[in-house]
């Protein structure tokens, strides 16, 4: 996220902390009128209104990340067995192999390490049903970028996984990792 994401989120939360405290206020005050015997109503529902609006916003901000959350991101724990059928459809019919032509792949290491990284497709490769490797790979979009994508995917890995630089791939090259998983059952 950069550094306006950052300043967005604050502004915003504090735009909503002001709704609260104003809403708080305007309780507060419908408390106080109401044990000086006078009507408190308008001033408890103008409090319950302003409150409502962080109220509502938070909520439809939930249920709208629900909805545009990341479907192109592959999530995976390899330190457990995963069956194949527990994985998204993919509208590939390959026995033994799903193709998913994801952005993202979010992996935790059968040593327990995380790895996440940019990727322009996923493929997960199964045996009886069992997940038993993950194959990611990325096209360099630059000059150099292979070879150093490749380094850091291979220090990232660590021995969890192999990483391939095929330097003379397409313009500037392409990167392929494969994880193999940490147990099947």
């Amino acid at each position: 996220m950069g550094a306006g994401g950052a300043v967005l989120i604050i502004v915003v939360g504090a735009v909503l902390l002001f709704f609260v405290a104003v809403a708080v206020a305007l309780l507060v005050a419908a408390a106080v009128v109401r044990l000086s015997g006078k009507n408190a109503k308008p001033l408890a529902w103008s409090g319950v209104a302003v409150l409502a609006v962080p109220v509502l916003f938070v909520a439809t901000l939930v249920v709208w990340a629900q909805i545009v959350r990341d479907p192109d991101t592959i999530e995976l724990d390899l330190r457990e067995p995963i069956q194949l059928s527990s994985l998204p459809e993919d509208n590939e019919e390959f026995p033994g192999m799903r193709d998913y032509d994801s952005d993202h792949v979010d992996l935790v290491l059968p040593d327990g390490e995380r790895f996440q990284a940019e990727v322009d497709g996923v493929l997960v490769w199964s045996d009886d049903g069992y997940v038993t490797r993950v194959t990611f790979d990325r096209r360099a979009r630059q000059e150099g970028e292979a070879e150093t994508l490749g380094a850091t995917w291979e220090a990232e890995l660590g021995g969890s996984g192999t990483v391939e630089v095929q330097p003379d791939y397409s313009t500037f090259g392409r990167v392929r990792g494969e994880v193999l998983t940490g147990s099947t059952p």
